[in-house]
């Protein structure tokens, strides 16, 4: 078998075989150690969250149109600002100052200034935007659809430089991770159940990975760089890949999560010091802490209503988890 290197062309469309590649930064900071949960209200069905360097939150709320911002540990929401209809992402850029926030059914993403919460430009692109994804330096913003495919975005500039057809990632695109030190992102198609490895070099899709009778919600790679992880949000499982085994696709595991119902398992996130996966459920109105190696369960934190994104501080000391019931659920 040839030898497998990052440096040279990784690999071109339409072959499966995963190459075996070094792992990236593996830990920084630590979990929650659970020893204080604390929910705040916040109306209008909060939805998405991103936490920057800084220890600013904003968490979107859905029906409100709204982001509330506050930091963390302290747990007042004092800021709301107006975002438009169905914010249901957002992203803060690594240094911090600038966060993207998209309004689903309108196609558009907005830009906001953190230091002022105004919003400074406004992005659109055909079809319903219904996640976004921001790479890790901060360079590339991407915006996923509901039927057309997925567009490129220079995030400086606010400019749509490429786009990657539906043919070739699926539908309803709900979910993206981005590898820590490779250039490959990877995107769920919820109802193909598929999640496609796309080189962000090139924006060529490497491989497109499948998995039979799931719905793949979001997805999420290990610190290190050698798993990847999805919530299968029709069966309520987490599906996992090995990323180093180079083994062909679609090898991968499946572990239950919560109770076997649809709309359950929906997000998935490491924790900073690589240790542990949190797992939102809607259903069960729960997130299950799971070991990362063994995926063996840890605890279950109960927070009632429906869980759903999961965001961390940079050194991983709490969690923050909105909740469509109308909260805020705060891990210490």
């Amino acid at each position: 078998m040839a030898r497998c290197s990052p440096v040279i062309a990784l690999l071109s469309a339409g072959l499966t075989l995963r190459c075996p590649h070094p792992a990236g930064p593996v830990s920084v900071g630590t979990h929650p150690s659970i020893a204080s949960v604390d929910t705040i209200p916040l109306s209008g069905r909060p939805f998405a969250v991103a936490v920057a360097g800084s220890n600013v939150v904003y968490v979107t709320a859905l029906d409100a149109g709204l982001v509330a911002r506050t930091t963390v540990p302290s747990e007042t929401i004092a800021v709301t600002f107006a975002i438009g209809a169905i914010p249901s992402q957002v992203r803060i850029s690594p240094n911090g100052a600038t966060a993207y926030v998209n309004n689903q059914d309108a196609g558009a993403v907005k830009v906001v200034d953190v230091s002022s919460n105004a919003t400074v430009n406004t992005i659109t692109v055909p079809g319903s935007v219904l996640t976004i994804g921001l790479s890790p330096n901060g360079a590339r913003l991407y915006a996923l659809t509901d039927y057309r495919g997925m567009y490129v975005i220079d995030a400086r500039s606010g400019v749509v430089i490429d786009s990657i057809s539906p043919a070739l990632l699926g539908s309803i695109l709900a979910g993206v991770a981005f590898h820590p030190s490779l250039p490959r992102m990877y995107v769920a198609a919820r109802d193909a159940g598929t999640v496609a490895t796309i080189n962000t070099q090139t924006n060529a899709v490497m491989q497109v990975d499948a998995v039979n009778g799931g719905n793949l919600q979001n997805v999420a790679v290990s610190r290190g760089g050698d798993q990847l992880f999805a919530t299968d949000i029709l069966r309520s499982k987490l599906i996992t890949w090995d990323l180093l085994s180079g083994k062909p696709a679609p090898t991968h595991e499946e572990d239950g999560v919560g109770t076997p119902v649809f709309r359950n398992a929906f997000d998935v996130a490491v924790t900073p010091d690589n240790a542990q996966l949190y797992v939102s459920t809607l259903a069960d109105g729960a997130v299950y802490v799971l070991d990362r190696v063994t995926r063996g369960p840890i605890t279950t934190i109960w927070t009632g209503g429906s869980a759903r994104y999961i965001g961390f501080d940079r050194l991983g000391a709490t969690a923050v988890i909105p909740n469509e019931g109308g909260w805020v659920t705060f891990v210490h």
